[in-house]
């Protein structure tokens, strides 16, 4: 087993849109290709590395430049190690799937994919001291 050290890891700040809008404008959206979108909850999305979204089926939608959070790239098997090390909830058997709580002690969200690796999204403000918790395996 090969240790990733907290100190490799790295945490990117993110650049996207804020999306908050009726829930049935936001299920009818075409997101822009190449773009990843998590559904924060039933009217906020933050659509990641795409141009200005429309949102036409919402007249009064919100749309405004993100530059909140920041993401980590894991393989399924760093998942895997966080889960078992770092998490005290379950994750979803079903991907893919978001799935969000305390990680290692800080708020976090968890894009999965369906080959289990994941996209892990933390507040900027709060990715130095989650990257410093965290000691990956892979």
């Amino acid at each position: 087993m090969v240790h990733v050290h907290a100190a490799e890891v790295f945490a990117r700040p993110l650049v996207g849109w804020r999306i908050i809008a009726e829930p049935a404008a936001l299920d009818a959206v075409k997101w822009p290709k190449g773009s990843r979108v998590v559904r924060i909850s039933p009217d906020d999305v933050f659509l990641i590395g795409a141009t200005e979204p429309k949102v036409p089926g919402d007249a009064h939608a919100i749309v405004t430049p993100e530059h909140g959070f920041s993401g980590i790239e894991l393989s399924a098997a760093q998942v895997a190690a966080i889960a078992e090390q770092h998490i005290e909830w379950q994750l979803p058997s079903k991907l893919p799937a978001m799935a969000q709580g305390q990680i290692a002690g800080v708020p976090a969200k968890l894009l999965l994919s369906p080959d289990g690796s994941a996209l892990l999204l933390v507040a900027c403000a709060a990715s130095h001291e989650l990257v410093g918790r965290l000691e990956l395996t892979a």
